[in-house]
């Protein structure tokens, strides 16, 4: 019967292919919009794991360091540093801004920091910003070394490139010296929006709040919610669509073949061989459609505007499904198959 099956996708190997075709397209789709969710939330993680903190100090109260910008006077600092079971302490000054080059605006995620403390970026080419008017940028800007940025009335200096870091759906961060970020920002005050620790602060530290790594990120995706969850649903329903295209297909294929189960069960045909057959072919239908759903998401998922996070687990995910869809539709040709009339096979009804 095996053999009769794949005989028979042979005399119908146009419509297969274009089953293969439509549900390879619904496939590609969910595995890009999978590899989307999927950076959206290893992005946040990505992002504070980079600051190495072992706890992240705000004002009490605020939910978190990335979406508050509450600031935080100097000499909170020397309160921080002190606190026992601190080894050492940075001040931060996180906020949004645009820059401008000759391709137009660009939202990046500064970062003003002092080098050589607790945070150590990842500079992947060039170096660290050391001087006014010096940045390092992240890869997704595309910017280059040497690039001048233009933030307000101020003409900033690449000089490094940083790569994955970047918050908030793919924006890129921007790194400058901490004196540059509070002129810019502060208007040259003393002032941060969050200090960061080696070690653990002992207790209370009066009218601040040590947020734990995981606290943070959990914030950080917090204004995406939406976001994730619509794509979530999204999958849902183009894991559903899949389903329907191979059922429609294997449905039409049992339609066409009514007469030929009649004649099998008439000689006297097994119905474990016949409908083998019949999940056959929708398991073929739905795996060759993941693969090439597969070949095409790694083609296309470079070409995003936002970095696409296609894993072993995305590919693993999509072939269970495909095995799981096609296994959940071909029921309904094994229904077809069971439900005909051996006496169809001699023209009777």
């Amino acid at each position: 019967m095996v053999r009769i099956a794949l005989r028979d996708l042979q005399w119908r190997a146009r419509r297969f292919v274009l089953g293969v075709l439509a549900t390879a397209l619904v496939f590609a789709t969910t595995l890009l919009l999978v590899g989307v969710h999927s950076s959206f939330l290893d992005e946040s993680t990505r992002a504070v794991d980079a600051f190495a903190a072992d706890r992240w100090i705000v004002p009490k109260g605020v939910s978190g360091p990335f979406t508050n910008n509450s600031p935080m006077a100097a000499p909170l600092a020397g309160r921080v540093a002190s606190a026992a079971g601190v080894r050492a302490s940075q001040p931060l000054a996180l906020f949004r801004q645009v820059v401008r080059d000759e391709r137009g605006p660009h939202d990046v995620n500064v970062i003003a920091y002092d080098s050589g403390r607790v945070f150590e970026p990842p500079i992947a080419s060039g170096r660290e910003p050391e001087r006014p008017g010096e940045v390092a940028v992240d890869r997704r800007l595309a910017a280059s070394i040497g690039d001048r940025l233009q933030l307000g009335d101020e003409m900033l200096h690449v000089v490094g490139l940083t790569s994955g870091l970047t918050y908030f759906g793919g924006t890129p961060a921007m790194l400058m010296p901490l004196s540059e970020g509070r002129r810019i920002y502060f208007g040259g005050e003393p002032l941060s929006t969050t200090f960061i620790t080696r070690g653990t602060p002992e207790g209370d530290v009066r009218g601040l709040d040590a947020l734990t790594g995981k606290s943070v990120v959990e914030d950080l995706r917090r204004p995406l919610g939406a976001a994730t969850t619509t794509i979530g649903v999204l999958v849902l329903i183009l894991w559903l669509v899949a389903a329907g295209i191979i059922g429609l297909m294997v449905y039409l294929a049992g339609l066409d073949r009514t007469v030929d189960f009649a004649v099998f069960k008439a000689t006297g045909a097994r119905n474990g061989p016949l409908l083998a057959g019949l999940v056959l072919q929708a398991l073929l239908l739905a795996l060759c459609a993941a693969g090439l759903a597969a070949a095409a998401a790694s083609l296309v998922a470079p070409s995003f505007p936002i970095q696409v996070n296609l894993s072993a687990g995305s590919y693993a995910l999509l072939v269970a499904v495909a095995v799981g869809v096609g296994l959940a539709v071909s029921a309904v040709s094994v229904r077809q198959a069971t439900r005909v009339d051996p006496a169809l096979a001699f023209g009777r009804n």
